[in-house]
């Protein structure tokens, strides 16, 4: 199996959580690939079986670079690849993730990013597996760490986050087991 770890990351907490996910599937065996979207990444996505796609959330959005990404590589995939109905592809799966502050409402804050890419995922063929709303410190200021909806989110993601950031991609691998001979 080959996997795809893309994220952006502005403030370093979806960068942490992005690099336990490829950390944890190296030690499972699992030929990974760890890449930090840019304005020049050129990726062919259906070179790879298990893709994540990771962002901070951004006005309940991905980051501009990686929006601009995605919209580039349905763009060219619209003309070449997705076909109508957007039929599964066998073997061929995917995970949404982001981080996420919710200083105003909370997980509601983040699931529009990973439906976003989730829909994305879908178009490509891949059988969307997961979406995960791990939470991330809030960069620009203080207050909104400690007076926001989740309570004090100062420090986070945490080593606690990411350990079970870590059992989900175990349990993934777990399950993904008995799709894939």
């Amino acid at each position: 199996m080959k996997a795809l770890v893309l994220y952006d990351s502005l403030g370093g907490n979806t960068e942490k959580v992005a690099e336990r996910i490829h950390s944890t599937l190296g030690q499972g065996g699992v030929d990974s690939e760890f890449v930090k979207v840019s304005g020049d990444t050129d990726l062919d996505l259906y070179d790879y079986d298990l893709l994540f796609l990771g962002s901070p959330v951004i006005a309940w959005g991905p980051t501009n670079t990686m929006r601009d990404f995605v919209m580039k590589k349905l763009s060219e995939y619209h003309k070449t690849r997705i076909q109508p109905s957007a039929p599964l592809r066998p073997g061929k799966f995917g995970v949404s993730f982001c981080t996420f502050s919710g200083t105003h409402i909370g997980e509601n804050e983040a699931v529009p990013l990973t439906k976003w890419f989730s829909s994305f995922l879908g178009h490509l063929g891949c059988r969307v597996m997961c979406e995960w709303h791990i939470v991330g410190e809030f960069h620009k200021t203080g207050e909104a760490n400690i007076n926001g909806r989740l309570g004090d989110i100062r420090g986070r993601p945490n080593e606690s986050d990411l350990l079970d950031v870590e059992n989900r991609v175990k349990g993934l691998l777990a399950g993904l087991a008995a799709w894939i001979p």
